[in-house]
């Protein structure tokens, strides 16, 4: 994503502390407080993606989307400072045992930031558009909230459908803090129906859950029904259509500063790897 998307929110002082030493230092000045007699300090809730990735699980496993095995390389992988964690997943989205895309997700988490990044790639871009979301909060804050469905690769009927979908959705998520425009190369394949939010606090925390999953919601209950998605299936693999996909797919990991964040915290190499070979591959089927 856009560069202050990540950099910016994770400077050193958010390694230094482990989340049992916070505890201690606030149970200690809560101690203080006690015998002083004054009120207890009120500390935000921190913020953590581990619900999403659950309920992303679960909307997975209902709808009969079996997991694909991501090679352990991927799957799980720890910084090499050894405080934050990598996990992987992917399902395939199916219709009478034929693929018809494939769900992507990584879930970053360290002592204090949470990340949570999620793909749905089509392997008939041309009759089905891409879902892609991408959530990063520090401590108490969501610092960026960006969730679209986009149409890289899409028919102009099926593009109409797209627009009728988001547009009933991103007005009920305008009202959430912002005070800047996206990067341009994260919308250029967008109809404009996004919601992008920043510096969110852990009050509206639900509200970014539930925008979240209503983009999902909305994509699976429309392009993963028995009559679409079999249509779908039913269609030819289209050479042209899937290039253009992995132009797209190219263009986002070019743009986006996470290289150089994940670079940083993993590996160059691994990341390059993970990145072309995992997250931003061309979708099988």
């Amino acid at each position: 994503m856009y560069q202050s998307f990540t950099f910016d929110y994770f400077p050193p002082q958010f390694y230094m502390q482990s989340s049992g030493d916070r505890s201690v230092v606030l149970e200690q000045r809560r101690n203080e407080e006690r015998a002083q007699g004054t009120p207890s300090e009120v500390v935000a809730a921190q913020i953590s993606f581990a619900p999403l990735v659950a309920k992303t699980s679960s909307r997975m496993q209902s709808g009969s989307s079996p997991s694909a095995i991501v090679p352990p390389i991927y799957a799980l992988r720890k910084s090499n400072n050894g405080k934050i964690a990598l996990e992987a997943f992917e399902w395939v989205l199916q219709i009478d045992d034929a693929p018809i895309a494939e769900l992507r997700m990584v879930y970053i988490q360290g002592t204090k930031n949470q990340i949570i990044n999620t793909w749905i790639f089509p392997n008939r871009p041309a009759r089905m558009p891409v879902f892609a979301a991408e959530l990063i909060a520090v401590g108490a804050e969501t610092r960026v909230a960006f969730v679209d469905i986009q149409i890289p690769a899409l028919e102009e009927t099926t593009a109409d459908d797209v627009s009728l979908i988001t547009g009933s959705i991103s007005p009920r998520f305008a009202g959430l803090p912002c005070n800047e425009q996206p990067p341009v190369w994260a919308i250029h394949a967008s109809q404009g129906n996004f919601t992008y939010a920043r510096n969110v606090p852990s009050t509206q925390s639900h509200k970014i859950e539930e925008c979240y999953l209503s983009y999902l919601d909305a994509y699976l209950t429309h392009f993963c029904t028995s009559d679409v998605s079999r249509s779908i299936a039913q269609s030819k693999r289209d050479e042209a259509a899937l290039n253009e996909l992995q132009r797209y797919q190219w263009h986002h990991m070019e743009h986006s500063p996470g290289n150089k964040f994940l670079g940083k915290l993993f590996g160059s190499d691994w990341t390059e790897a993970f990145m072309k070979d995992f997250l931003f591959s061309k979708p099988r089927g």
